[in-house]
């Protein structure tokens, strides 16, 4: 088997690639910026210290290392985090990479985040390292941050637009990044991660009502509203970018095609996942909690 390094592995998709590949016997080990000593190898993952920022603390993280999945952070310096991540697989003799993008990322060029993923791509094309491409569609998952904004204000933010995006479960993502990692086959290839239904911030809004069985009100297409509510969470360089997405969003969507469906299932294995049934299962997760924060306040 194949000892494979994560770089993003402690992050939402990256976690569950994790927990994929250790599911299926691999050697796994994930970097982070700093690693508790009583938890740097417990005994199915590997963790080491190193920083995207720092290069010279990368070749160590890198040391017998034969795969990559690299996930860089929406960061004002991506594409050169990506790049000195590359740099070090090809010092180590990396034999593959899979690289985390976005879909159809060269349509926007003009979204910081968008342009860096291509540039990252590019250059790991000119590695001549054999590589894959794995390009999801927004999360479901990035609901998870606006549950008290859902169910306590009945308020819907995301701004998705009236044209829409296919968004895609973390899960589909995670699933494909391992056998993109782990199989034959997929090198050289793009592959977009997309859900099977067309999701408006309205669709949103109203699958989300009828789960929680109350009105919840689409109010994302107020650019300008979202924008004043992020400053208050986000820096100010990341809530720029996260606009200009926003606003290519608002103007052509993010949708997905049948071709999509079509290159994508070979590599995913399974039919992808239902918001619908994402945002019913939150539901009830979220309902377990609140019954057991309740239970314990009583003791």
């Amino acid at each position: 088997m194949p000892k494979i390094l994560c770089i993003g592995g402690t992050g939402t998709v990256g976690r569950l690639v994790v927990e994929g590949l250790v599911a299926r016997g691999v050697s796994v080990r994930c970097m982070t910026r700093s690693v508790d000593p009583g938890e740097a190898n417990d005994g199915r993952i590997e963790f080491r210290a190193g920083d995207l920022e720092n290069p010279a603390s990368l070749d160590p993280v890198f040391d017998g290392v034969d795969r990559l999945h690299l996930l860089t952070p929406l960061h004002p310096r991506e594409a050169e985090l990506g790049k000195a991540a590359l740099e070090a697989a090809q010092r180590a003799g990396v034999e593959r990479i899979v690289l985390h993008s976005v879909h159809r990322a060269d349509h926007a060029p003009q979204v910081p985040h968008f342009q860096s993923k291509m540039e990252i791509l590019e250059a790991i094309q000119r590695s001549g390292i054999p590589w894959t491409s794995i390009e999801p569609n927004t999360y479901f998952q990035n609901d998870l941050w606006l549950r008290d904004t859902i169910t306590l204000h009945g308020v819907y933010p995301q701004p998705l637009g009236s044209i829409g995006a296919n968004r895609v479960d973390v899960r589909d993502i995670a699933d494909a990044t391992v056998n993109a990692l782990l199989d034959d086959g997929h090198a050289g290839s793009r592959v977009p991660l997309v859900g099977p239904h067309g999701l408006t911030g309205e669709h949103c809004a109203r699958i989300w009502a009828a789960a929680l069985d109350r009105t919840v009100e689409y109010v994302g297409d107020d650019l300008d509203a979202w924008e004043e509510s992020a400053l208050t969470m986000m820096p100010e360089w990341m809530v720029a970018d996260l606009r200009v997405m926003f606003e290519h969003f608002a103007a052509v969507g993010l949708r997905g095609t049948e071709e999509d469906f079509a290159s994508m299932s070979h590599v995913l294995g399974h039919a992808p996942r239902t918001f619908h049934d994402f945002v019913m299962e939150t539901v009830v997760a979220w309902d377990t909690t609140e019954t057991m924060g309740t239970a314990a306040g009583r003791r």
